[in-house]
């Protein structure tokens, strides 16, 4: 079974919502089945029929006619979702299949009236249905708590309300959204603080550490209200406390209590209270989960700005006009930023500086540690400054701003292209991998810590002579430290790493190769190394061909 409703979606309370039944008239007369208050509306404007589940409409020569979904005409059928405008007023059409829990809810509260008139049965029943439509379309957190209140408090009559959220144990806490607790108070809302509000903290904690609806009322004769402390310190007559369940477990509780003689709330007001608090749970972990969505949604949008922005630091045009060198590097970072880097810059002495380095961590910090550690270099190689004293200043800068433990792994070599000569500074870095004419060779070893460490760090220059044909290859530990699949035929092994050796002989295998294909062809085999998955840490390569 499914039921139609026409809702007013230019009504900012969110109140404006009524179930379609066989027929409906709307118009701005007070016997229409839907009133609108628009200027623009005649009298008797539009009708609604339901025709064995085909909902019809027509136009009752109003003067200003009805747009559905912003086209003029004047009869049609109405789909779930058309929107109908009247002047400025637009109002929304929905079918929905019916909810047997809603159904179920319905009949419970004509039984918990009892004899309260078929008026009062109607708003509870329409109460719940406000609150259950209200929380369905609000993602705002303290919004939502605000308006189950309202809803809730003028559908009861209620004196006082308010939502408490679980704390630390069975401690009441305000929302965590806003820090306050959300009350109402003889139909006023205000946020207050947790020590604003005196309740009932037997109540309270019972129905948050139980689960379950609590009714307290004054019979008259005293056995029907629990006389506890906190009860009649505050002369209490009245009170319902309803869990707010979540998915998993209960988030806080609707409070509701009264000192009016005479005025004492009923099982429907307790069980419309407990049908709120069912819903309003569910929805306050929606819209948490929402708010959630919308900022990874902004921090992804942030990352990948900041990823183009540390990709417009490194090099991606390699020279050509000099036939003394090949050049190439690429970089391929484990996430969408990463902590990796290179550099290639011609000095004023007509010698080539080549840079490769890895930050501590991953993601933005890095990212930024990163850009301020190439800016800097560049500062200084723009000044021609010696390996030694270019690593030592940035160390030093480094180890002022260094926080939480982030430093720099790096290894920085001057290339004479007139005779081959490299004189070189390895701060914690990988030694270089030199691919001469008849094998391999490391050269460059560490000489001192990373930057960053110690601000008083020493380093030591080391100096190697390329032969026309050699090749140096700088690398990052994503490289040799990448991880092979943890099973092979179905039977659980443990991870290999790539390691040195794989990638000597490789860089043997290609040592008549350009950089670019060496390069291009390592980081190929790593990746196909690592599949399925994906390298764990960045993966970065710089290598320089000596030609003559």
């Amino acid at each position: 079974m499914q039921t139609a409703y026409l809702s007013d979606e230019t009504d900012r309370r969110g109140e404006t919502r009524v179930a379609l039944g066989d027929s409906l008239i709307v118009g701005r007369t007070s016997d229409c089945g839907f009133v609108i208050s628009d200027p623009s509306a005649s009298r008797h404007h539009m009708e609604i029929i339901t025709d064995d589940g085909v909902y019809r409409w027509r136009d009752l020569d109003s003067t200003n006619g009805v747009f559905v979904n912003e086209e003029k005409l004047t009869e049609g059928t109405l789909a779930s979702g058309d929107r109908i405008r009247i002047g400025a007023t637009v109002l929304l059409f929905e079918v929905r299949q019916a909810d047997p829990l809603a159904e179920n809810l319905a009949a419970r509260l004509e039984q918990a009236a009892g004899g309260a008139s078929p008026h009062e049965a109607d708003v509870l029943l329409e109460a719940v249905y406000a609150v259950m439509n209200a929380v369905a379309s609000d993602y705002d957190p303290c919004s939502l708590v605000d308006r189950i209140l309202q809803t809730t408090m003028k559908a009861i009559g209620g004196q006082r309300g308010a939502v408490f959220f679980a704390g630390d144990g069975e401690e009441l806490g305000p929302c965590p959204d806003c820090g306050h607790v959300h009350l109402i108070e003889d139909g006023r809302l205000t946020h207050t603080g947790t020590g604003g509000i005196q309740v009932s903290q037997t109540v309270a904690r019972r129905v948050l550490r139980g689960g379950e609806s609590v009714l307290l009322r004054d019979t008259g004769d005293g056995t029907s209200l629990e006389t506890t402390a906190s009860v009649l310190a505050l002369e209490l007559r009245s009170i319902i406390c309803a869990p707010l369940r979540g998915k998993y477990g209960n988030l806080g509780i609707l409070y509701i209590d009264t000192n009016r003689l005479g005025s004492p709330y009923t099982p429907a007001h307790m069980l419309l209270s407990t049908a709120v608090g069912n819903s309003a749970g569910l929805a306050l972990e929606n819209a948490r989960m929402h708010q959630e969505i919308l900022q990874k949604q902004r921090t992804d949008q942030e990352i990948e700005f900041a990823a183009n922005i540390q990709e417009g630091f490194l090099v991606r045009t390699w020279p050509q006009d000099d036939p003394r060198y090949e050049v190439y590097a690429e970089t391929r970072p484990a996430k969408v930023i990463g902590g990796d880097f290179y550099d290639f810059v011609r000095l004023a002495s007509g010698k080539i500086g080549l840079l490769v380095g890895d930050v501590s961590g991953k993601g933005v910090p890095a990212a930024l540690t990163m850009a301020q550690l190439l800016a800097e270099f560049r500062t200084h190689t723009a000044q021609d400054t010696p390996p030694l004293e270019l690593v030592h200043l940035l160390n030093v800068s480094q180890s002022a701003r260094a926080q939480r433990g982030v430093f720099c792994t790096l290894y920085y070599a001057v290339f004479d292209p007139a005779d081959g000569t490299v004189v070189c500074v390895n701060a914690g870095h990988h030694p270089v991998l030199c691919v001469r004419k008849h094998g391999t060779e490391m050269v460059g070893p560490p000489t001192g810590p990373p930057i960053g460490i110690f601000a008083d760090a020493s380093w030591e220059e080391g100096r190697y002579h390329l032969d026309p044909g050699d090749a140096i290859l700088m690398y990052t530990d994503g490289i040799v430290e990448a991880r092979g699949t943890t099973t092979s035929h179905g039977i659980d092994k443990k991870p290999e790493e790539f390691g040195l050796q794989a990638l000597r002989q490789l860089a043997e295998d290609l040592r008549d190769e350009s950089p670019e294909v060496l390069v291009r062809e390592i980081l190929r085999d790593v990746f196909r190394y690592t599949e399925p998955m994906t390298p764990h840490d960045d993966c970065t390569l710089l290598s320089l061909r000596y030609c003559g």
